[in-house]
């Protein structure tokens, strides 16, 4: 999926000194931090597979 934001100009250097420090797109390295701390707030259960978790969330059916 495809996302639009508008960050502050100093989040904005901060994602590309360390995108570039890591040999990483921006738009990869913002994908991964928005994932993982979505993550972070709403761990994955044990027991659940990764292909019933989408994105953090549980898929609904």
């Amino acid at each position: 999926m495809r996302v639009t934001i508008t960050i502050p100009y100093n989040a904005y250097q901060a994602l590309i000194e360390r995108s570039n420090h890591q040999g990483r797109s921006l738009s990869n390295l913002a994908a991964y931090l928005l994932e993982t701390s979505l993550q972070a707030l709403h761990p994955v259960e044990q027991g659940q597979n990764r292909s019933d978790v989408m994105d953090g969330f549980q898929r609904r059916a």
